[in-house]
């Protein structure tokens, strides 16, 4: 009876997860199921130890172990829209290069922490390798959770309390991601002088 259990509650977790990869494809208007998604975020505190945070949603699950961290090195000063560009430039450069190395293959889709100007810079980064991955913002409400994503002409996609469950969890991962990052070199720093 418990292995029976057991298999029907793996049952419903893998329903639940195609269920919201179709939900998603759906809302992101999509040709195809969304089964990697890669989400960025910048971190620093006024221009200073700027770094950035990447994580991953594979087939509807934050797989922490593919998580990467990535120091800004030709931004000067606070410019979040051109270190978002560098980093997914930087990013995409790996698997272009290697797609057999630790990024494995490129995203299906691309998510962003921020406003439009940082999903333009997204874009802007795509382009240069004449890349078609779709690219959204994610939008946080005065509570700091996901309020919606959001398309390059600024629309608000509509997202059910599941999804904006599941995203603001991926945007808060990726979040942590950076911050952390960021405090370790603030700190190595700080502990030198």
């Amino acid at each position: 009876m418990a292995d029976n259990n057991a298999k029907i509650t793996l049952e419903n977790k893998e329903r639940d997860r195609s269920e919201i990869l179709v939900e998603l494809k759906e809302v992101l208007g999509l040709d195809k199921l969304p089964r990697k998604i890669e989400t960025f975020d910048i971190s620093n505190i006024s221009g200073s130890f700027i770094v950035a945070g990447m994580c991953v949603l594979k087939d509807g699950v934050i797989n922490k172990s593919l998580s990467r961290k990535f120091k800004i090195r030709t931004i000067v000063g606070q410019d979040d829209p051109a270190c978002m560009k560098e980093v997914i430039f930087r990013r995409l450069k790996h698997s272009i290069d290697n797609p057999n190395g630790g990024f494995g293959k490129l995203p299906d889709v691309i998510f962003v922490d921020g406003g439009i100007t940082q999903l333009r810079a997204a874009k802007e980064a795509v382009a240069e390798y004449n890349l078609d991955i779709p690219i959204f913002g994610m939008v946080k409400n005065d509570k700091h959770t996901t309020r919606a994503l959001i398309d390059e002409k600024r629309n608000e996609l509509e997202l059910s309390e599941e999804l904006k469950n599941l995203i603001t969890k991926f945007q808060d991962t990726v979040h942590d991601t950076a911050i952390e990052y960021h405090r370790k070199l603030r700190d190595v720093e700080v502990s030198k002088s």
